[in-house]
Formats: structure tokens, C-alpha cells, sequence
């Protein structure tokens, strides 16, 4: 029989081509870039040894039985070995295969076994084919059934598998999984039953594994255009997988300081251009490590086994000793280390990109020539911070962030004359979150704006429902982080929430920390906004911030609240400035409270210093709404019973 063998020819170009690609380019250490060459390689082989005995099929008599039977056998083992090959490709993309028992891979490989050893010993039992005396190839009687048992279950395998684990990979992946595989089925069906003369499963399959190599292994969306290294995204894909299958992660991160001003005094271009010829002395001088740009000016080493970092990190300070670029523009970098040991427990990719952006940053406070190392301890640390980081997240999409009040008692009239909000978290796993806690992470991930809008809700619906003027409750004082104050959609989003619970605006009092200042002029008028309509503004946390004491004057805020920190250094003798702030401001006619107040002489002498108001643990702990309300009536019901006795 005379096969067209065209395709096949096109495959095995095409074929040749891509591995010579690969080859050029530099590879990731990833077990799914090594399945890929191997791939490649399998496809390669089959596409000469089809085209091998198809040609041999012209004239069959010019070779003997044995050449007939040792190309057959080899084309149709490479076959089996790619189709297997693609199957175990497809498991590995999953990110589960490590997950397999032994048991399972013995199922799973099976079929692979059976079909490899019918086709070595199908010279004796003629079960895959047979070489007849003239030299004619002809299918064997257990030809289909093994086959197309052996081709259905490693495809019908890998795509459940990365159906089942679909979540585990992404979406691009799922579908570039799922058109290869339909690929390859469409040409074995093609030419399994309708160009049965025309060779179409090769240029197929050369077609799936060119998906895989532009979509899939593409080293191009790997790399760092600027400097030629292989880029972040590459680091977090090589450590993801040596997490998948428990191998060491021996890393440390070079950072060059002060990275975006030098861009800005050098310029882009030219400094990009010395961050490549960086990469490349790097790349050539250094042996046993991968190299990648992360950004901003900072460089990863991941260490191969056994390699000495030390050694490395020294010589790479060594070099930095001294300038770079050409001889008309030379640039001098001081650099600063972290390394993360292979030794510390690591848990996830998140944990480690944060860890090692915090060793780095203690490296440049620190500012000296000592790599800092990241201890398991503070690994540890991050991790109950990221704990920390997803149950706010939670707390937030299941709008469970509830409000504590804390009252606020005027020396003047001597009673509970306002409440402070405060945010509160109770999570399952862990417990009850402190502010001090949850803040600080919420402000940093963006999730702050979600807290203050539910915690403000919740505050106009307890005005709503209770009688303000009978609780003796002047106003409710609710904090404004710095970043809602720089939103646009601030001002709306508050009057919106007043105006559906239809509250009095002069009922509430917003408060502002100094961090908040950073443009006055932006601050100054959306304060102005709200205050037309009759809220007032308090300056929040005074103290622990270094804004401007004359900027500060020309905000229009209302009341200033003296941070704790300040009050208990007076208290506790290493601080004598609290009487001159509070004469300061009080002379300017804002009204003072002071926080932390913790004893009867603190209050008594805070009264005497001219606070208007005070806060704190001697008056009362933040309440939920219910123990709030009676806590003010049987407040004043004691001083009611006092003045009685008088």
C-alpha cells in the first residue's frame, strides 16, 4: 500500500524547528518543560520512522523481515511513549500529581505497559502486526482492541483528571488541555477511517504540541524584556512546583536601593540597559543558580542543590563594589541580601514572596554588608498574617465586621457625652482579631474602604433605632481611614448611607489620623463637603504622627484627640510635653480629649489640664451595642443617685 506521507514530512519540519527553538532558549527547571521535550522529542522520532516504513512499504522486498519489524516496532513504541507521555504532561499541569499513591500510578500505567510489551513481542504473536514473507505490513488480530483500548483510556484519563482538578489550574491552561487532546483524537479519526492512505495523525499532534509550546511552554511569557532573565511570574511557577513535590527551596533576593529614584536621575532606557549587562555577568560568572528579575530594581538566586550561597552572595557584593555600564556612563549600586534557607518550613508561595519582601526591607534599614537571613520564626509570623489577611477577607464578603462603642466622658458635664465605633472581628478559627491587628493588614490589601463603609452602616442604624437624645449620646465619633479619604466617591458614599437611614449628620463626628494629610488642599474639601451638611471632624491619634502643626491648624477640625502613647509617657515620667499640647490647642479653641485613661488620679489630672473630654479602660472597655445602652442609663442613674445624696 502508498501512504501520502506529506503531512508527515510537514510534522516532522515543524517538529525539528520547535525543538531547535527550545533548544536555543534557556529552561526553567520545571518537570512540565522537561515532559515537554520529551514530547517533542517522541514526536520527532515517530514522524522519521512513519516516514521510514511507509517508504519501505513501496518496495518491501528490497529489506529484509527483521528491518521491517525494527522500524515498525520503534514507531509504534515512540508512539505509545508520546500518547502516555501526553497523558502524564496533562496530569502534571494539574498540580495534584505528586498527590497519586503508588497504587493509583500502577493502574494508570498499566495499559502503557501491556501496549509497550505487545508491540516489542509482536514478531512472535503477530498481535500489533506482522511482516508476511514478501515483506507487506499488515495489522495484527489484536490490533484494534489493544489500540483503541490503549488510545481511549489515555484520553478519556488525563481529561477527567483535569476536569476533576479544574480549579487547580487555570483557565487558559483548562482549555488549551482540552484542545490538544481533540487535536490528536481528530486526526487518529481522520485517518483512521476516512484518509485511511493519508498520514494526518503526526501533523495533528504537531499541532497540539505547538499549543503547548506557544501557550503553555512559551518561554517568551516566562522572561523579563528588559533584562533577558526569566521574570517573577517564572519564579513563583518554579517554586510552586517545587512545593507540589517537596523538593528544597534554597533562595535568596538581591535589591538594588533606591531603585526608582536612580530611574529617574539615569533614565529607563539606560538603566534597563545596565540591568542587562548585570544579568548577563551574573548569568555567566555564577554556576549552580537560576536567575530571575523580579522588579524595581531586585534579582532572585534559587540555588541548586549543594551550592554554597554564601560564597555567591559575597562575590556578587564583591561586584558590586564596583560600577557598571560603558565608559561613558558608569553606574555605581549599592545592593542589599536576604536569604531564605532551604531549612525553613515553608508552606506557600504567598508566604515566601512575603517573606523575603520583608527580609529585604530589614536589610536597607539595617544598611550594612550582612545578608539578613529569614528566620522560621518570623516565616511563622507572615503566616498568621496571611491567617489573619484571609479571615478579614471573609469577615468582610460575609459581612460579619461588627461595631463596639466606647464611651467618651465630658469633665464638664460630668456624664457619657459621646461613643467612639470601633471596627471588631470574630473568626471562627481564630477567635476575636484585634484592631490593632486586623487595620494595619486591611489598609495595606485595599480591604479598608469595605470595613469603614459597613462599620459606618451599622452606626446609622443604631442612631435610627434608638433615641440619641434620651441615651444623653451627643454624637458618635467614626474613624476614617487615610485611604478612604483619598477616594473620590467618599463624600457620596457617606451622605447616601445618612440620607437611606434618614440620621440628623450633626450626630456624627469623623476622625482623622495625621497620616491622612499627605494633600491638604484634597483633604481640606471633602472635609468642607461634609461639614455643610453638619458633621464635624475630629483629629485622630495626635502624636503619633509628624504632620505640621501649621497645617494642621488650617484644617477645620473640631476636636483633637491626644493619642494614649502621649498620655501614659506623662504618667509614667518620661514625658513632660502633654500640659504644653493640651494648652495649645485648648488657646486655639479646639476641644481636647485624651486617650488611655486608665485610673482615677490619671482622669483627675487630665480634667485639671483642660481636657474637655476623656477615654479609656477607667471608664469603660468598647461595648456592643446593647451593653452600650445600658451602660449610659445606669450611668446615670449612679450619678443621679449621687447628686441625691449631696
Amino acid at each position: 500500500m502508498v501512504w501520502n506521507v506529506y503531512f508527515e514530512i510537514a510534522a516532522l519540519m515543524i517538529s525539528v524547528v520547535l525543538m531547535l527553538s527550545d533548544l536555543w532558549k534557556k529552561h526553567l527547571p520545571f518537570r512540565s518543560w522537561n515532559y515537554f521535550a520529551w514530547i517533542l522529542s517522541l514526536q520527532i522520532i515517530c514522524c522519521i520512522f512513519d516516514i521510514i516504513s511507509c517508504g519501505m512499504a513501496i518496495r518491501p522486498y528490497r529489506y529484509s523481515i527483521r528491518i521491517h519489524y525494527l522500524i515498525n516496532i520503534i514507531y509504534y513504541i515512540s508512539y505509545i511513549m508520546e500518547i502516555w507521555s501526553f497523558a502524564i504532561f496533562t496530569i502534571a499541569m494539574t498540580g495534584k500529581s505528586k498527590s497519586i499513591r503508588r497504587t493509583t500510578w500502577f493502574v494508570i500505567a498499566l495499559p502503557y505497559l501491556v501496549s509497550f510489551i505487545s508491540v516489542l513481542i509482536t514478531p512472535f504473536t503477530h498481535m500489533f502486526f506482522y511482516i508476511d514473507s514478501e515483506g507487506v505490513y499488515h495489522r495484527g488480530w489484536a490490533y484494534y482492541y489493544t489500540w483503541l483500548t490503549f488510545l481511549a483510556f489515555y484520553i478519556l484519563l488525563p481529561v477527567a483528571y483535569a476536569w476533576f482538578y479544574k480549579v487547580q489550574m487555570a483557565p487558559y491552561r483548562m482549555m488549551y488541555t482540552i484542545g490538544f487532546w481533540a487535536l490528536s483524537l481528530t486526526g487518529m479519526l481522520l485517518q483512521g477511517s476516512i484518509f485511511t492512505d493519508v498520514l494526518l495523525e503526526g501533523i495533528f499532534n504537531t499541532a497540539a504540541i505547538l499549543i503547548i509550546y506557544l501557550n503553555i511552554q512559551n518561554p517568551s511569557q516566562f522572561t523579563d524584556a528588559d533584562t533577558g532573565l526569566y521574570n517573577q511570574w517564572a519564579l513563583g511557577e518554579v517554586i510552586d512546583e517545587k512545593l507540589e513535590y517537596g523538593d528544597p527551596i534554597d533562595i535568596s533576593v538581591i535589591g538594588i536601593e533606591n531603585f526608582p529614584v536612580l530611574e529617574s536621575i539615569y533614565g529607563r532606557r539606560k538603566l534597563m540597559r545596565v540591568l542587562h549587562s548585570i544579568a548577563d555577568e551574573i548569568t555567566e560568572q555564577v554556576k549552580g543558580v537560576n536567575l530571575f528579575y523580579m522588579h524595581r530594581g531586585r534579582f532572585a538566586l534559587l540555588f541548586n542543590k549543594n551550592t554554597n550561597h554564601k560564597q555567591i552572595e559575597h562575590a556578587i557584593r564583591r561586584r558590586f563594589e564596583m560600577p557598571w555600564g560603558e565608559e561613558d556612563g558608569k553606574v555605581t549600586f549599592k545592593i542589599h541580601i536576604t536569604h531564605l534557607d532551604e531549612d525553613v518550613p515553608k508552606m506557600s508561595i504567598r508566604e515566601i514572596f512575603d517573606s523575603l519582601e520583608e527580609g529585604l526591607r530589614n536589610a536597607e534599614m539595617k544598611d550594612n554588608e550582612v545578608t539578613e537571613i529569614i528566620s522560621a520564626q518570623r516565616v511563622e509570623e507572615i503566616r498568621d498574617g496571611i491567617k489573619v489577611e484571609h479571615a478579614v477577607s471573609k469577615a468582610i464578603r460575609e459581612r460579619r465586621i461588627r461595631v463596639a462603642f466606647q464611651p467618651i466622658y465630658s469633665t464638664k458635664k460630668e456624664r457619657i457625652i459621646s461613643v467612639e465605633a470601633l471596627a471588631r472581628i470574630v473568626d471562627d478559627e481564630l477567635g476575636i482579631i484585634e484592631p490593632d491587628v486586623f487595620i494595619p493588614i486591611a489598609e495595606k490589601n485595599g480591604t479598608i474602604g469595605f470595613i469603614g463603609s459597613q462599620v459606618f452602616e451599622q452606626v446609622c442604624s443604631f442612631i435610627r433605632e434608638r433615641d440619641m437624645e434620651d441615651l444623653g449620646v451627643r454624637f458618635i465619633e467614626v474613624n476614617l481611614s487615610p485611604i478612604q479619604c483619598k477616594s473620590g466617591e467618599l463624600v457620596s458614599d457617606l451622605f447616601n448611607l445618612m440620607d437611606r437611614y434618614e440620621i440628623d449628620p450633626r450626630q456624627i463626628n469623623f476622625e482623622i489620623t495625621e497620616s491622612a494629610m499627605t494633600d491638604s488642599k484634597i483633604l481640606n474639601e471633602m472635609m468642607n463637603k461634609i461639614i455643610q451638611r453638619g458633621s464635624t471632624f475630629s483629629l485622630d491619634d495626635y502624636g503619633t504622627g509628624y504632620s505640621n502643626l501649621v497645617e494642621l491648624l488650617d484644617l477645620p477640625f473640631k476636636i483633637v484627640k491626644i493619642d494614649r502613647s502621649l498620655v501614659w509617657s506623662y504618667f509614667n515620667g518620661t514625658s513632660d510635653v502633654l500640659p504644653d499640647i493640651i494648652k495649645t490647642f485648648s488657646k486655639r479653641g479646639y476641644e481636647i480629649v485624651a486617650e488611655g485613661v486608665e485610673t482615677h488620679n490619671m482622669a483627675e489630672k487630665l480634667r485639671d489640664m483642660g481636657c474637655d473630654y476623656l477615654q479609656g479602660f477607667y471608664f469603660s472597655k468598647a461595648l456592643p451595642a446593647d451593653q452600650l445602652v445600658s451602660y449610659v442609663y445606669n450611668n446615670r442613674r449612679l450619678r443621679i443617685m449621687e447628686e441625691m445624696r449631696l
